[in-house]
């Protein structure tokens, strides 16, 4: 390495722009396992137009020696892949930001620094080229050792090494001669090391996951062995997931003709004894919302991945919101029980799917996992989840039975009748969509159908039980407390590393709400609902379940999430 005097800060962030098909994203994802293979923490955040070729693209990554929640604003590098992608991103520039780009481009913040990444693409032999350069200049700025980049880059392109090791070194000589005053040293403190070693020992920064492949190894760690989606974004990470998984797993994988034959199903499935869930987003969970409620009646536990886009209809296909909180918790006509829960970031959404799969054979009702574009193509420093072990908690499955099988016996404290599968001897019953009695049959008696819905209805007292519980953070001796949900959960976090005054509420199970949730808010003299919608679902609820007023409400609602630096500003 070469010495410089300069050293970096302890966290920085990186952003690559361009247009689609630059590798915009496969670029930024090198950035980020090179920064993790020297024991950094990081956390990324793409954007993308709903197009294949063109349009504007954005890959940006914040890396600490501390635990990084959540991508932050403010840019310290920023490469524009082809000249014209830096203007609409000069309020994410600071004083000192290089601003990389082709041509000039006037930039009112940051230093602009001219760089010909089509002469030196073309120098390459490629055009597409960019990203790679980019990572070589990178290397050099930052001071690091080329042999462990290149070691990377031969792990990460095996099958084109040699076209991306020429860019590399392109890139990395052209800094060394032209951008020398730049060069700034990245000191691996005590923590880093010990990170770096954690790592290397199979430790807790191992692995590079955004929420959809998260959830996927939830899925697998918890014994799922159905899983059917109609790929629709945000959602359908999961599904190619799975899909390249399914034999070395032995589960079945299916993208049937549409989202009602995929819930179908799936509902199915689960009624024949798998461990069954599906994925979907906004529009295709509409189709779906007629088996939703058939699971409801019928009692089979299956789950539900919705993952939030803006609507209504087609709305932003590539962008994020939290709007459809209420609409889960509403999904399917009529009354009956459903549990909704919301990871608030890739770790959670892994342990919340083999959570809602338990919860799915536990209650036999509907589980819908909310989650939101922001996490589910966000990926973070987590641990080697396909090495995680969890519990797998069938619920009451009957291995033999004897005849006159009572499949909804509604003597039962729990609203939770014992089952047993398709196969087992006297156990013959019916999954009837029409109210039913005992054994399933249809039924209209008055009697029958107050009996039949009092006892499913008893299944949302046992939820509060088993579903995850609120988490607060922060200061919990503050006068003000922050009440939110799902994707918010690390931006806030990440914001309370510079404010120590504030308390964090963080509700994981929006449906049921756990009874705790009301006696936390009234410990605070101010509370404050922060969320990514226009009309605050959350605080909808809130008001109706509690007669709850919150003292102020930040919202979100242009398709991206909250950064940090954003949420700092309005609670100061």
């Amino acid at each position: 390495m070469l010495k410089s005097n300069k050293m970096i800060k302890e966290d920085f962030s990186i952003k690559l722009a361009g247009p689609a098909g630059m590798g915009i994203k496969s670029g930024g994802q090198l950035f980020s396992k090179f920064f993790q293979s020297l024991g950094f923490y990081f956390h990324d955040y793409t954007e993308y137009p709903s197009l294949v070729r063109g349009g504007h693209n954005t890959y940006q990554a914040t890396y600490g020696y501390q635990k990084v929640h959540a991508p932050h604003q403010k840019i310290d590098y920023f490469f524009s892949l082809k000249p014209g992608h830096c203007r609409q991103h000069q309020n994410e520039f600071h004083p000192n930001t290089l601003v990389f780009s082709d041509k000039k481009n006037p930039v009112s913040k940051g230093k602009f620094i001219n760089l010909p990444l089509s002469q030196l693409s073309s120098q390459a032999g490629n055009p597409l080229s960019a990203n790679i350069i980019c990572f070589g200049i990178i290397a050099f700025l930052l001071n690091q050792d080329k042999s462990q980049a290149t070691s990377l880059i031969s792990k990460v392109f095996s099958k084109n090494t040699k076209t991306n090791l020429i860019a590399f070194d392109i890139g990395y000589i052209y800094a060394q001669q032209n951008l020398k005053q730049y060069q700034q040293t990245l000191k691996i403190p005590k923590q880093a090391n010990q990170a770096k070693a954690q790592s290397s020992a199979g430790g807790r920064l191992t692995s590079f996951n955004d929420g959809n492949q998260a959830f996927a190894y939830g899925f697998l760690q918890g014994k799922g062995n159905f899983y059917a989606a109609y790929p629709m974004t945000p959602s359908s990470g999961t599904l190619h997931f799975l899909a390249s998984r399914a034999k070395d797993y032995n589960i079945t994988v299916v993208h049937p003709e549409d989202e009602i034959a995929t819930a179908s199903l799936s509902a199915g499935a689960a009624f024949a004894g798998a461990r069954s869930a599906v994925g979907t987003s906004g529009g295709g969970f509409a189709l779906m919302n007629e088996t939703v409620s058939f699971c409801g009646m019928s009692e089979i536990g299956m789950l539900y991945y919705l993952v939030s886009r803006p609507g209504p209809a087609t709305g932003m296909p590539t962008w994020t919101s939290q709007s459809d909180l209420l609409y889960a918790i509403f999904s399917g006509h009529g009354e009956f029980p459903k549990v909704v829960i919301a990871p608030g970031d890739q770790q959670e959404s892994f342990d919340f799917a083999n959570i809602g799969l338990n919860l799915a054979d536990q209650l036999q009702t509907p589980i819908i996992v909310l989650s939101d574009k922001f996490i589910a193509e966000s990926s973070a420093s987590t641990t080697d989840l396909s090495k995680e072990k969890v519990i797998v908690n069938r619920g009451k499955i009957l291995n033999s039975v004897t005849k006159n099988f009572k499949r909804y016996n509604w003597i039962t404290r729990s609203g939770v009748s014992p089952r047993c599968l398709p196969g087992t001897t006297n156990g013959q019953f019916l999954a009837n969509s029409s109210e039913h009695n005992q054994f399933g049959f249809s039924s209209d008696d008055s009697i029958v159908a107050v009996k039949m819905q009092q006892k499913r209805a008893k299944k949302l007292k046992t939820a509060k039980i088993l579903a995850p519980k609120p988490r607060l953070f922060g200061n919990k001796q503050a006068d003000s407390l922050i009440i939110s949900w799902g994707s918010n959960k690390g931006i806030i976090l990440e914001a309370l590393k510079k404010l120590d005054n504030f308390a964090f509420l963080q509700i994981r199970t929006l449906w049921p709400l756990h009874d705790s949730i009301k006696k936390t808010i009234k410990k605070y003299k101010k509370t404050i609902i922060i969320e990514n919608s226009q009309t605050s679902r959350l605080g909808f609820l809130l008001k109706s379940l509690f007669s709850f007023s919150p003292t102020a409400t930040i919202l979100k609602f242009n398709g991206r999430p909250f950064f940090p630096e954003e949420l700092i500003k309005k609670l100061k």
